[in-house]
């Protein structure tokens, strides 16, 4: 009895297999134009410029070839866009790098910077706190607009219970909009200078901020829409269950 051939299944198998075969000669044919071109353009993206202008597309390409690393005039095979990358996100003011070699030769970079949230200033140091609690060096063109923090800092605090409670500010709407500066003494007890108005707010330790900076918005909210903010030259929070203030 003769076998009946299923056409329909047959159909299915052979488009299976030219799909296949078209891809894997793509894939060939992509691997030998990227390897065999010589790399006469590096298209540079700073992916984030719109909020953070750290780092710019010239000193990129300065980067790598401060590292010998720059992909112009090289051949494809030769260019390791892994070594690209990893090269890059070992400067200070980089946070992640993407490399890759289009068909035509070209070698696409972006760019993605580190965020600050405090910039640490004293008579030694002069640096900024990233997101993920790293320390990252001053850019010479552009300042973040982040807490100043002065006084006695050290960096193990900067990027301890420091770094935490810049944390908690950045992404707090309004104390983010509300601390200038904030200034360490030696038992690391911190007075706060806010942007708006002329009084300082003593906070002490970082113990409890949370529950003290609650007291504090109380008294923003509540008080000091009545009777103004420029009444006090201080606010104490380093009372348990207390807000002193000192008027002018």
């Amino acid at each position: 009895m003769a076998t009946k051939i299923n056409w329909r299944k047959v159909g299915h198998v052979t488009v299976f297999i030219l799909i296949v075969a078209y891809l894997s000669a793509s894939i060939s044919v992509f691997a030998f134009r990227s390897d065999e071109r010589i790399c006469s353009s590096c298209r540079v993206t700073i992916e984030d410029s719109l909020t953070l202008r750290f780092v710019s597309k010239k000193e990129v390409l300065s980067f790598l070839e401060q590292d010998k690393l720059s992909p112009l005039g090289v051949r494809g095979e030769m260019i390791d866009p892994a070594k690209i990358e990893k090269s890059l996100e070992n400067k200070s003011r980089i946070k992640k790098a993407d490399c890759y070699i289009t068909p035509s030769g070209r070698v696409n970079i972006s760019i993605y910077q580190r965020e600050p949230i405090l910039r640490v200033m004293t008579e030694k140091s002069n640096y900024y706190v990233d997101r993920d609690g790293e320390v990252m060096r001053i850019a010479e063109n552009f300042a973040a607009y982040v807490p100043v923090v002065t006084g006695c800092v050290t960096e193990k605090f900067a990027k301890g219970e420091l770094y935490e409670f810049a944390l908690f500010l950045h992404d707090d709407a309004f104390w983010n909009a509300f601390v200038e500066q904030i200034d360490v003494n030696e038992r690391e007890e911190l007075i706060i200078v806010p942007r708006v108005g002329n009084q300082i707010v003593k906070l002490g330790k970082l113990e409890g901020y949370q529950k003290k900076l609650d007291k504090l918005f109380q008294v923003y909210k509540n008080g000091f829409n009545k009777l103004g903010w420029n009444c006090y030259k201080e606010i104490n929070l380093m009372y348990e269950g207390q807000v002193v203030c000192t008027k002018k």
